[in-house]
């Protein structure tokens, strides 16, 4: 691939802190970055002065298990002016409890995209404004996207409920009958 003009002046800005880039799609690049830079690359594709990137469509994360780095994160961006489109990959090197700086500041959609990806692989954005749960209950044990997540869909919350009915949690809603041992 042919490195497009709009990325001249972000590469040598970051000459030798980007891992990997290339092709993801047709004329779409992909930027891999350490954690340590990415706030700041980020920053520099929304703020570029002609054809910023400056909506966030979306961000991700997905584990690699067993390889290592395990987790990494994916914001995809577009530039609305010159219709572009371009995806960062930042690699998390922890394992049990990985990190990475909140882009909320940046984008105020990455809010609940961010709780989602707390939520479901237990990664944490460090300076989130309201870093909690957003899809299951605050006493769920686990991370359900994560590889090595056990999927039990039954999980008993001993105290946690207001009522018996809330005690269990089944996303399937008749699945747990009372009474009956497993």
């Amino acid at each position: 691939m042919e490195t497009p003009v709009w990325y001249h002046d972000i590469k040598t800005r970051f000459a030798g802190k980007v891992l990997l880039e290339r092709e993801s799609a047709p004329g779409e690049l992909e930027i891999t970055i350490g954690k340590e830079d990415a706030k700041d690359l980020l920053k520099a594709l929304k703020g570029m002065p002609v054809g910023a990137f400056e909506h966030l469509a979306d961000l991700t994360a997905f584990d690699n298990a067993p390889s290592t780095p395990r987790f990494h994160m994916v914001y995809e961006l577009i530039s609305m002016t010159q219709r572009l489109r371009c995806s960062v990959i930042v690699p998390l090197d922890e394992v049990i409890q990985p990190k990475v700086d909140s882009i909320c500041d940046l984008w105020k959609g990455a809010n609940w995209l961010e709780r989602e990806v707390y939520d479901m692989y237990g990664i944490h954005f460090e300076g989130h404004p309201d870093l909690r749960r957003i899809l299951l209950p605050d006493v769920f044990v686990g991370a359900p996207l994560r590889k090595d997540f056990i999927a039990d869909y039954r999980q008993e919350y001993v105290g946690a409920a207001q009522n018996e009915a809330q005690a269990t949690f089944d996303p399937f809603g008749n699945t747990v009958v009372k009474g009956v041992e497993d």
